[in-house]
């Protein structure tokens, strides 16, 4: 009898999707760079007069009273903005709509895995352009493959800092094909790539509010290009991607942008109160704009992350990307939290010094 595996796809075999999953919700999650100081307080006041009776119907198919108000907020057009269930879905019918076999697929390394995978789904050769010592980027690299898709996070997960922004609007402006600049972290670091991404014919802007805006477990991402490019988006993405809550949700959030920068805020001053003592315990932490630190451990850094697994705390192993050699990241969250993580931190390492 052929089985599953004999039936699947075979150029999907070594997809390696990253894994984010943790199987234990009771733990203290620094690994995920989820806006760990709260749910979003429009979340809740939506929840108290949605009409949940309504839930019957489709909501509307491509999430237009979100989309103006996105639209607004931005200013452009409603018609430059595409909605999705999470970045990842914009990023997945992006490579879905513009990459043919065989196409090329370039990313700066280390950055978000995810751009990897989607290339990858979609048959793209995917090119990885490793960046310089000091985190910065290689231009002339990235160019020189006149790939179909550029990928560039601004700010840059997991190494934490914006490239600089005239090497980003090099590459808008000489590449071949579409650049995709993810600005996921664009809140905390303050950044705005959007009038460079509309002054080029073949870019997309991409947002999400999973991280600052704290609704991660919403899945609402949005992205805001050309006309041209959105319609191309639309044509081939499934209706009702976002769901009526959500929509009405995000909408909310847009109305209320106090919450995030008090969060934003709070998130920089936790920040400010981590950083110094994770060198006092051996570790060297880099420069951060965004919600996270990345440090390289004084120990092994994978066994590390294990055992502190063990001990209920996740953060994120970034071993496997070049430069990071026993590199973590950690999620900046309320003191209580980071509180038990450097209490774990320093048990173990007192424990491994022995």
């Amino acid at each position: 009898m052929t089985t599953v595996g004999e039936l699947r796809r075979k150029t999907i075999e070594a997809l390696n999707k990253p894994s984010y999953s943790i199987s234990r919700k009771d733990m203290v999650l620094l690994n995920d760079n989820a806006n760990l100081f709260g749910v979003n307080p429009a979340v809740l006041a939506v929840a108290e007069s949605f009409d949940f009776a309504r839930l019957w119907a489709y909501p509307s198919e491509n999430s237009d009273a979100l989309r103006e108000r996105i639209a607004s907020e931005y200013g452009v057009a409603s018609d430059e903005v595409i909605v999705g269930n999470g970045s990842d879905e914009i990023l997945d019918i992006t490579s879905k709509c513009f990459i043919n076999p065989g196409d090329a697929f370039c990313t700066p390394t280390p950055t978000f895995g995810m751009y990897r995978f989607y290339g990858r789904l979609h048959l793209a050769r995917v090119c990885e352009k490793q960046l310089k010592r000091d985190f910065s980027l290689d231009v002339e690299s990235l160019l020189e493959e006149r790939a179909k898709i550029t990928a560039i996070c601004q700010p840059n997960n997991p190494t934490a800092v914006l490239f600089d922004s005239k090497a980003v609007k090099r590459v808008l402006r000489e590449a071949y094909g579409l650049v995709l600049v993810d600005e996921a972290y664009a809140d905390y670091s303050g950044s705005n790539m959007l009038p460079e991404v509309m002054n080029s014919e073949h870019a997309l802007d991409l947002r999400t509010f999973s991280k600052a805006h704290g609704m991660a477990g919403l899945r609402v991402g949005f992205a805001i290009a050309h006309k041209e490019i959105i319609d191309e988006l639309r044509s081939v993405r499934t209706p009702f991607g976002l769901n009526s809550f959500a929509e009405a949700a995000a909408i909310k959030a847009l109305d209320n942008r106090s919450w995030i920068s008090e969060t934003v805020a709070r998130t920089k001053e936790e920040r400010s109160y981590l950083a110094p003592r994770l060198i006092t315990l051996g570790f060297k932490v880099y420069p951060s704009d965004c919600n996270f630190l990345l440090c390289k451990a004084p120990i092994d850094g994978p066994a590390l992350v294990s055992a502190l697994r063990g001990e209920g705390v996740a953060i994120r192993d970034c071993n496997s990307y070049p430069l990071l050699e026993n590199h973590v990241r950690i999620t900046i969250g309320p003191r209580p939290m980071l509180d038990v993580l450097l209490d774990k931190l320093e048990h173990l390492l007192s424990v491994g010094s022995r």
